[in-house]
């Protein structure tokens, strides 16, 4: 997987209930995770349980079985609410009610499915079920197609005043979209067509199969091997201590996509194209407010988070000075990014990270403590790597009935501890929202999903770093931090204003090739980096890396990255040193799932994302933790 978003595999996008078929908020059915159990295993002295178990979900896969076939009936019987809908309130409110039920149910079918089938992705039969489950989800899709059409070609001011009618009121987050959407929604017959032609506009599955299967990798000699200088290779061995491997690394990888420049150029410049086209049909100012407009995040917001980073990029280039520093480096090149600032052997148990993340998460109470403790001593999470296990890490929140599962694939270093406190973060989120939301609204979206996640990480970071036992270790910790707001803030934002150039080039008109993406991308990664100011040298070898980023065929996502560090660097920071008033904000934040918009949640508890001051502290804190870095050199 390719891994230059930092917690891309974590929450897997593009999956969550939120907006998945048709817009009727429908539940994300593709989370993977797994159910047999494994036989105990000894880490550290303490027995843990290895792996989850699914029957919470169905006790058996006859159970399933049975259970699809109801689903696929009840699904085949929503049908009876067409052209009812509009009758009267309560005639609406019946016909929502029992397709959010049936949805409900056909989730945790789903659900099921999909873990059990990522277990071991080579065991054909959970494979054709997850295939079942993803057709039925399609039918569900298919069934209610309808609903949309009928509410938005009726009284807007009507539905509107239906909305606030208490026999509507868990329904009223989905009228107020539904309203808000209607101007940008077209004509019947024209939504049909987009929708059919979807297919062959979204270029993402052809990028996908280019870049992870047709490319012909070049092999490198290593230690007297050969190896493959794949994706996975090259993310394997740019971390290397060895500077000049690194270098002959992307020497020679880069070059390798190079020569797919025309070809990924047309690609993203095809997906481009879409974006700005069907913006201008919906009657959009732009793709930016087209593709904001699905989670109700004003472009302001992103406008804000360019400007902030283009304006704290000396903080940037101050940390890259001292990455030169702490290698050891007489001038900073690209091929020094990624190697870790300080080396740690040391190793943590599962254990270790179980009673860990528990501990530097006690500043969000008692009730957030119950929670993670009956999560973490539960079968919810399979742990360890498995021959045909998916790899990577995520949260399954989606069966709103059950409860989350986390999958791991844990080896021990710290960065397996962050991950688990990561995903528990999501985990418990996931738990609070389905213990004060109704099912209508306790979905969340990514934009503020992330902020629990990374809240938790903050957390932990801060944790380690006050308990270190001497100055290596405090600067290993301190290097994490800084790495994540370089790579999670910084890049994250370096990816989004590429983004917004490339999409801005077409709706004025610019031909958008390979080249010009090429141009364009160096253009911005020699501004971060400051190579005009002689901070870093890139080889415009590099330049093409524009192409190996998967992410951009998401329609304006990964801005959602740089925003949740922000907002979890404030959450974590008010809850460590601003009582219980700042750790109830955080939490309500997490309770109120998808009842309003990510935005005005994180508004309402103090971070207005929309303004300067977030991305400010941020930097603040990024000086602060360079200063202590600085401190410890210049004493040794």
């Amino acid at each position: 997987m390719n891994n230059e978003l930092i917690r891309v595999s974590r929450f897997r996008p593009g999956l969550s209930r939120t907006g998945l078929l048709l817009g009727l908020m429908l539940s994300g059915v593709q989370f993977g995770l797994s159910s047999h159990a494994l036989a105990e295993v000894q880490t550290s002295g303490e027995k843990v349980a290895p792996n989850w178990q699914l029957a919470d979900l169905y006790a058996t896969p006859e159970a399933w079985q049975q259970a699809y076939k109801q689903i696929n009936q009840r699904i085949a019987e929503l049908d009876r609410f067409k052209g009812k809908l509009t009758d009267s309130p309560e005639a609406l409110a019946e016909a929502l009610t029992s397709i959010k039920t049936v949805e409900k149910d056909a989730v945790r079918l789903s659900t099921y499915a999909s873990l059990q089938a990522d277990e071991d992705l080579r065991v054909a039969k959970n494979q054709e079920r997850d295939n079942k489950a993803t057709q039925l989800m399609a039918h569900y899709g298919a069934a209610i197609g309808y609903v949309r059409p009928e509410l938005i070609h009726m009284d807007q001011d009507t539905l509107a005043k239906w909305a606030d009618r208490p026999v509507l009121a868990v329904h009223k987050r989905f009228l107020e979209d539904v309203i808000r959407a209607a101007p940008h929604t077209l004509p019947a017959e024209t939504e049909s067509a987009l929708a059919a032609l979807s297919p062959v506009t979204t270029t993402g599955t052809t990028y996908s199969l280019l870049a992870n299967s047709d490319i012909a990798w070049p092999t490198i000699e290593i230690d007297g091997k050969k190896e493959t200088l794949s994706q996975s290779g090259y993310a394997k061995w740019r971390n290397s201590p060895d500077r000049e491997l690194r270098k002959t690394v992307f020497d020679i990888f880069w070059p390798t996509w190079k020569q797919y420049e025309t070809t990924f150029g047309s690609l993203l410049g095809n997906e481009v194209q879409s974006h700005v086209i069907e913006a201008r049909l919906r009657h959009y100012d732009s793709a930016l407010a087209s593709a904001l407009a699905a989670n109700d995040i004003p472009t302001s917001v992103y406008h804000q988070l360019i400007e902030s980073t283009n304006r704290h990029l000396p903080e940037l280039h101050r940390y890259l000075k001292l990455r030169q520093r702490m290698l050891g480096v007489d001038h900073l090149h690209y091929y020094d990014i990624y190697p870790p600032l300080v080396k740690s052997d040391r190793t943590f148990s599962i254990e270790e990270a179980r009673t860990l993340t528990r501990t530097a998460t006690q500043p969000l109470g008692h009730h957030y403590s119950q929670l993670l403790d009956k999560a973490t001593n539960s079968p919810w999470t399979s742990v360890y790597p498995s021959e045909g296990k998916r790899s990577g890490a995520y949260m399954s929140g989606s069966a709103y009935d059950v409860h989350p599962y986390v999958l791991l694939n844990y080896n021990g270093d710290y960065d397996d501890v962050s991950t688990y406190a990561h995903e528990w973060g999501h985990g418990i989120h996931s738990m609070l929202a389905s213990e004060s939301q109704p099912y209508e609204t306790a979905d969340y979206s990514i934009f503020t999903a992330e902020v629990a996640s990374t809240t938790n990480e903050d957390l932990l970071i801060d944790y380690m770093l006050k308990h270190a036992k001497n100055d290596q270790e405090k600067l290993f910790y301190i290097g994490q931090a800084l790495e994540s707001i370089r790579g999670t803030f910084f890049r994250q934002t370096q990816f989004a204003e590429f983004e917004l150039a490339i999409h801005e080039a077409a709706e004025k008109g610019t031909p958008l090739s390979g080249e010009r993406m090429t141009q364009l991308y160096g253009d911005i990664l020699k501004k971060y980096y400051g190579v005009d100011q002689g901070i870093t040298d890139i080889d415009p070898s590099y330049f093409i890396e524009w192409a190996y980023i998967p992410h951009f065929y998401y329609n304006f996502y990964v801005y959602q990255y740089a925003t949740s560090i922000t907002a979890a660097h404030y959450f974590a920071d008010h809850v460590i040193h601003g009582g219980e008033q700042a750790r109830d904000n955080y939490l309500n934040v997490l309770s109120q799932g998808g009842a309003e918009s990510g935005y005005d949640l994180l508004k309402n508890a103090g971070v207005d994302l929309a303004t300067a001051k977030p991305y400010d502290d941020l930097m603040d804190h990024m000086n602060a933790l360079m200063d202590q870095a600085e401190a410890i050199l210049d004493k040794s």
